[in-house]
């Protein structure tokens, strides 16, 4: 069905995104299609604003990104499945933003007539609590549990479907979805996953044993974590975009999430394709 209300974000420092942001909300009012900017990125294009960022996508039929994969995950985690996001790369590798600037218009073609190719990501959902009331997150690539200041190792244990796996010493742990996996896990030794896959990623930050290997289970099942103690200033981080305080013993439980990211993709691109443009591997001769 195409959308009636198109929501639109912006990365804020970029004067490109920016212009081109004023410029796809005239598109979409020529086209009798109302845009709905975020309340962060109204005053930039000059427009009424909207809602909160983190709330776009449960106000409007999709929504439009235009930054780099940062902007995008501080959208796409308030997004409910019905709400499919397309992201347009205004910053460096984009591995999320995979529209280019030149395809803007053409994207919005394809989403108001109906046609955009939707890609479904699994999502994670974080639970954290200490036996009172918990906190509960949708998590699109990668919850991290690290130090916040001094290098200095931390003991993390881990536990998949009630059954105790491992103490890691390491400097940090990982758990990330496929979509996830070229992100920080990526950075970590962490293996390239394909999206299609539903699978949980593993993976520990520098670990002080060098039997501790990255680890790939069934994303259907509950991993919880939790820090020794002793271990202070330690901080759970969701996407890179919100982080809390965790105490010794405090339970954080990670399982796959009900609903799924909608994501617009660019319908040439493979997930091959895109690791081939963002990684630099080489294309094969003949």
């Amino acid at each position: 069905m195409a959308p009636r209300r198109v929501g639109l974000a912006v990365k804020l420092s970029s004067p490109e995104a920016i212009a081109l942001g004023k410029k796809l909300l005239g598109e979409l009012a020529r086209r009798g299609v109302k845009g709905v900017a975020d309340a962060e990125s109204a005053g930039v294009l000059g427009v009424a604003a909207g809602p909160v960022r983190a709330e776009l996508g449960r106000h409007v039929d999709a929504v439009v990104v235009l930054g780099g994969d940062g902007t995008f995950l501080s959208v796409s985690r308030g997004c409910p499945a019905a709400t499919p996001v397309a992201g347009i790369n205004m910053g460096t590798l984009g591995f999320l933003t995979e529209h280019s600037q030149e395809q803007a218009l053409v994207l919005l073609d394809e989403l108001l007539a109906g046609r955009a190719v939707i890609d479904r990501r699994d999502r994670l959902h974080v639970a954290v609590g200490d036996g009172g009331p918990g906190q509960e997150f949708l998590v699109l690539n990668d919850v991290v549990i690290n130090k916040a200041a001094l290098a200095r190792i931390l003991t993390i244990n881990v536990e998949i479907e009630g059954e105790f796996i491992s103490r890691y010493h390491a400097d940090g742990l990982i758990i990330a979805t496929p979509t996830g996996s070229t992100a920080y896990n990526l950075s970590a030794g962490g293996p390239i996953v394909h999206p299609g896959l539903s699978a949980m990623l593993i993976t520990p930050i520098c670990s002080h044993t060098l039997t501790n290997r990255p680890l790939v289970v069934p994303l259907e099942w509950c991993v919880r974590v939790w820090v020794g103690p002793g271990d202070e200033e330690v901080y759970l981080t969701l996407d890179g975009q919100h982080g809390l305080p965790i105490g010794a013993n405090v339970s954080v439980e990670i399982d796959k999430a009900v609903e799924p990211l909608s994501l617009i993709r660019v319908p040439t691109a493979s997930f091959f394709s895109i690791l081939h443009q963002k990684l630099k591997w080489g294309e094969r001769e003949g």
